[in-house]
């Protein structure tokens, strides 16, 4: 069941009808009722999954903080001196280290299985093979639970804040298992941190109609994304990396662009309907994207793209590894052999590539991931080190960095540096990839754009069109809405108005969404990773 079937509306209204009938201190167990009867929908093969990560977080979680507890304990005795005190906090230190990685480990080991095993189907076969037996192992055997990377994160995380102090545990398993499991987020993130969910997941939940109008609203707006704006698009782009031989220069570059929107509609779209339905029941969610193509840099576009996962990795990745004793002790090697520019080259190009590659193989398991990781390792790293080098240069160029226009030639730098990260996945090998970038950088054929090429692609004359308007939208929208609250310019207009602009909204969605039989318009990119 995803944001996008008739199952999920039915299922979402019977949700929220037995969660306002219920008393508002009971009112989180039927969110974790739902949550669980959701997650079963999707598959009860998966809920041990799902269960075993929380439970042994959970259980990790609360030893560390029965340690800690113990520990302060000890440290209130008197006759104490500052050795003492060191000692016991190194032995209450080491205790929950233990236990910390036990369930880090432990966790970490059943999502690499589950993310890389398929990798293993040809030599389990060779393996059967050669004992005698038929070699018909396949990928469907292997089973992926729902939203694995999201929620093991979102555990991975308590577990270190726990660890490192920064978060008090929680005693009640039933508490814990809604933040992991709670059906909005379970899907494709955002990836919450216990601090802020865990706490809203223990408000007070009250009836708000202007709240629940919101959310409403938002879920429709997300809903149109998806099926008006991106899956038109992907039935275009699909098209174009499927018949290779038959697309060749600007059709490629449409298709560069238009696969950027592509991916931003279709994951900004699922975020927005998580968003919305999560405020029906009075809990907000983290933003996860934040106008990324206003950005003026790589590395303020992921602070602004997929935030929640961005942030993760950044504090639970990058931060480790640049304060660990193996890059210190790289740095000191370094000093004593090469110039300081050289060494600090060097300590921020270890931290930014395995936080890089990681983040590479967390959106997918293969070679094209890995080049992924690798080419924003890159571009991050040129950022981070170069960036006042290039702006210094700018000024010494006598050019205006402060113009409108440069502005507008750092948003499109940008974005073609998001579209060159595409490009090396969408395709589907580098092979692919390598021979629709040769295509579009030497076939100049600009008639295609008035001989009717580009209809031969996945979409009619007319949906084609529709595509463009729709994408001219998307962007004059996406431009109000860094000015305010859309929503909330409606809400000024007059009744007439706002019930015009919902209505058309929804008979947009009816009328111009794309459905049909072989297509599945309910899947959102992003479940894949």
């Amino acid at each position: 069941m995803t944001f996008i079937e008739m199952q999920f509306f039915v299922f979402l209204f019977a949700a929220a009808v037995i969660f306002y009938i219920c008393p508002v201190k009971h009112r989180w167990k039927v969110l974790l009722g739902a949550s669980i009867v959701f997650y079963a929908i999707a598959g009860i093969k998966y809920l041990p999954f799902i269960l075993f990560t929380s439970f042994t977080v959970f259980l990790a979680g609360r030893k560390m903080g029965h340690i800690y507890e113990e520990m302060e304990q000890h440290l209130l005795e008197e006759n104490l001196d500052r050795k003492a005190k060191k000692e016991i906090k190194e032995q209450a230190k080491n205790r929950c280290k233990k236990a910390m990685l036990a369930a880090l480990l432990c966790n970490l080991l059943i999502l690499i299985i589950v993310k890389f095993t398929k990798f293993a189907v040809n030599p389990i076969n060779d393996l059967l093979t050669a004992l005698g037996q038929e070699g018909n192992f396949s990928a469907a055997y292997i089973i992926v639970p729902l939203g694995i990377s999201y929620y093991t994160f979102s555990c991975l995380s308590y577990l270190l804040d726990v660890y490192w102090k920064r978060e008090e545990y929680e005693n009640n398993y039933a508490r814990f298992l809604l933040y992991a499991i709670y059906f909005p987020h379970i899907l494709q993130g955002p990836i919450e941190r216990y601090g802020r969910l865990g706490k809203r997941l223990k408000g007070e939940f009250l009836f708000d109609y202007d709240r629940v109008c919101a959310g409403l609203q938002l879920m429709v707006w997300g809903i149109f994304k998806k099926l008006v704006i991106a899956d038109r698009i992907n039935l275009f782009t699909t098209a174009v990396y499927e018949k290779g031989s038959q697309a060749e220069g600007l059709i490629y570059v449409f298709a560069f662009f238009l696969d950027v929107v592509y991916i931003y509609a279709d994951f900004s779209g699922c975020m927005d309907i998580a968003r919305g339905a999560s405020q029906i029941f009075g809990v907000e969610l983290d933003l996860n994207f934040n106008h990324p193509f206003a950005s003026k840099s790589v590395t303020e576009f992921w602070r602004r793209w997929h935030m929640s996962l961005g942030s993760w990795f950044k504090d639970y990745v990058y931060y480790p590894i640049s304060t660990s004793k193996f890059v210190k002790n790289v740095a000191k090697s370094c000093k004593k052999h090469l110039p300081d520019a050289v060494t600090r080259s060097i300590v921020t190009a270890i931290p930014v590539t395995v936080t890089w590659v990681a983040t590479g193989l967390w959106h997918g398991t293969g070679v094209t991931y890995l080049a992924w990781g690798l080419y924003y390792a890159f571009m991050i790293f040129m950022s981070v080190s170069f960036g006042d080098l290039f702006h210094n240069l700018a000024l010494k160029l006598k050019i205006n960095t402060q113009c409108w226009s440069y502005k507008v030639f750092q948003m499109v730098r940008t974005t073609c540096i998001f579209a060159g990260g595409r490009l090396l996945t969408r395709p589907g090998t580098l092979g692919l990839s390598w021979h629709a970038l040769k295509s579009a950088l030497l076939q100049f054929n600009p008639w295609v754009l008035t001989d009717g090429t580009l209809y031969e692609f996945g979409l009619s004359r007319s949906n084609f069109n529709l595509m463009l308007v729709t994408v001219v939208l998307f962007g004059g929208i996406s431009i109000l809405q860094q000015k305010g609250s859309v929503r909330d310019m409606i809400a000024k207009q007059n009744l007439a108005v706002r019930w015009g602009i919902y209505f058309a909204a929804i008979f947009s969605i009816l009328i111009f969404g794309i459905y049909g039989s072989g297509y599945d318009a309910s899947s959102f990119v992003y479940m894949a990773y």
